[in-house]
């Protein structure tokens, strides 16, 4: 019979490589920075930035900016400052070939420049939210505007309402048909109708609150409901669906004026929409 001595050599092995041989470490995660590029904006010269593609996103970091697409334009947003010195803050852009653009926001009463075009070389790709083409987007506003109406939500005052009285979907699009009512004797000048994702509860704002939707097309450039007029217009934009802690809200500013109205919808009003 062997001495145990002689498996002293084959357990002195066997302890060295359970020692020595560890489990390969995980393969990092890595992350690529964007690269933001600086924006001058002022109160009182408007700054206008060229993008390649359609936008289809828009992110601003303070509500300082004001910020909107071009009329009859598609891939021109339009940036002003609300007030004049407003602090330093951020904004991103997605276009519709998917990819984003970030940018660093500040005030300068003169800014350098007055149009600005992005380089597409700077972006990266996201996920596409459209892929559809404009015929098939004309076509799903023409049947959302003659589709018949789902929903009734009203907003009003100083005797103008605006009513979402319909909610649709098609392919990559929701599609919102609002009614404007002008029953007073005061012709309503429309400077902007905007959309946004923003908390239900309001905290300490934050740039991941309060996110603008562009639309992608409108039936119409709406710019006045004249008094004792009725006014119809439908709004593409990509299709999404919420959280319960976000809301979606529709604001129809009056230019000039103070009767601006906000129909706001929650998640579950968000997913009652009607296939075209």
């Amino acid at each position: 019979m062997k001495s145990n001595k002689a498996y002293y050599p084959i357990i002195c092995s066997l302890l060295a490589a359970l020692f020595f041989t560890q489990p390969a470490p995980a393969q990092p995660i890595q992350f690529f920075a964007i690269e933001s590029h600086p924006v001058e904006i002022s109160a009182e010269r408007t700054v206008a930035v060229i993008f390649p593609f359609s936008i289809t996103s828009v992110d601003r970091g303070s509500t300082q900016i004001l910020a909107q697409k071009a009329k009859g334009t598609q891939n021109v947003l339009l940036l002003k400052a609300a007030q004049k010195d407003i602090p330093p803050t951020s904004l991103i852009v997605i276009t519709s070939d998917g990819a984003i653009y970030s940018f660093e926001v500040s005030y300068r009463k003169e800014p350098s420049s007055l149009i600005l075009l992005s380089n597409p070389a700077s972006s990266r790709s996201a996920k596409s939210v459209s892929g559809i083409d404009e015929r098939q987007i004309s076509e799903a506003i023409d049947l959302a505007s003659r589709h018949p109406t789902n929903l009734k939500k009203r907003s009003s005052g100083g005797g103008v309402s605006a009513v979402l009285e319909g909610l649709f979907i098609s392919e990559q699009l929701m599609l919102l048909r609002v009614s404007l009512d002008n029953k007073s004797a005061i012709d309503y000048e429309v400077e902007s109708v905007r959309m946004f994702v923003a908390d239900r509860r309001q905290v300490k704002r934050t740039a991941s609150q309060h996110s603008e939707i562009l639309p992608v097309k409108m039936s119409v450039e709406l710019s006045q409901v004249k008094g004792s007029e009725q006014r119809s217009l439908v709004i593409a934009i990509p299709k999404m669906t919420l959280p319960r802690a976000k809301q979606f809200t529709i604001e129809v500013h009056e230019k000039g004026g103070a009767r601006h109205l906000r129909i706001k919808l929650n998640a579950r009003q968000l997913r009652g929409v009607s296939a075209l």
